[in-house]
């Protein structure tokens, strides 16, 4: 058992959760926002770090422009939601902001050959995507009924599900072990873990917050159940960039975790499935 990086996973939730307790419940003020400002700066650090494995793995890309428009995604979502753009323009602007990297990446390349023009253009689209365009799903959450514990209901799940997983897989995961090319430490007893800690979020708050959701025990099993499996998925995805790259952390901004798309892996996935269980499946 790594009790270090345990600790550090157990230090960073208990400096963490209190000052996004304050941002979501202290500072619920104009739709969330200064939890939102935390999302799009985390999105623009999690595109700088995208744009780092690249540049790691030697594929140039707009490491600059990308990250600033990838931050537009959730602060476009954000706008939305308060009232500021009317519904629908994202799909209006999404497009525009595909085409100015392409432009980029063909028409304003300096003395480089045409030749890097695809791994560029390539590199630029998915810096600007990921993860800014998933944490975006992070940002609508907070116009759900009762966004508070919206946003509190899904961080606990994420972090319910992470430590669990760690927790159980460090401990007892040996002998269950998938040897998966992307992350040959990952066992079944985690992600079973992962999946029980996802449960015992739910039970908690059936427990400590009865009547929310207000959509009955099948609802909140199921969404704790697919939200944990996004999560794992996701975890997965970043874990295979990062090898692909050759790195361990995806950065150091995270003093014991790493860098931001190693805290935030987990949300990318799941965050769309939740908002949409609440949209969809709970109307």
């Amino acid at each position: 058992m790594n009790w270090r990086g345990f600790l550090s996973r157990v230090l960073l939730v208990g400096v963490s959760f209190p000052l996004l307790g304050a941002a979501i419940f202290v500072l619920p003020q104009l739709h969330h926002l200064a939890f939102n400002v935390i999302v799009m700066a985390a999105s623009v650090l999690g595109a700088l770090e995208t744009a780092a494995l690249f540049r790691a793995h030697k594929i140039p890309g707009a490491n600059i422009l990308a990250p600033i428009l990838a931050a537009s995604i959730p602060a476009g979502a954000y706008l939305e939601i308060s009232g500021l753009l009317a519904p629908g323009w994202l799909g209006i602007w999404i497009p525009t902001a595909i085409c100015i990297l392409l432009v980029r990446s063909v028409f304003f390349r300096g003395t480089r050959t045409l030749r890097t023009v695809l791994s560029f253009a390539a590199a630029s689209l998915f810096i600007f995507i990921y993860p800014g365009f998933f944490l975006s799903w992070i940002v609508r959450i907070s116009s759900l009924p009762d966004p508070s514990l919206c946003i509190l209901y899904f961080l606990c799940l994420i972090f319910g599900n992470d430590m669990s997983a760690y927790f159980a897989g460090s401990l007892w995961g040996s002998s269950s072990r998938l040897n998966l090319a992307v992350s040959p430490q990952k066992s079944i007893v985690g992600f079973a873990a992962g999946l029980a800690g996802s449960l015992l979020i739910v039970g908690l708050f059936y427990l400590l917050a009865p009547g929310f959701p207000p959509y009955g025990p099948a609802f909140n099993i199921m969404l704790g159940l697919c939200t944990g499996a996004m999560a794992i998925l996701g975890d997965l995805l970043e874990s295979g960039l990062k090898r692909s790259a050759g790195v361990k952390d995806s950065g150091g901004v995270i003093p014991g975790r790493g860098g931001m798309l190693d805290s935030v892996d987990s949300m990318l996935f799941s965050a769309p499935l939740f908002y949409y269980f609440f949209v969809l499946i709970g109307r």
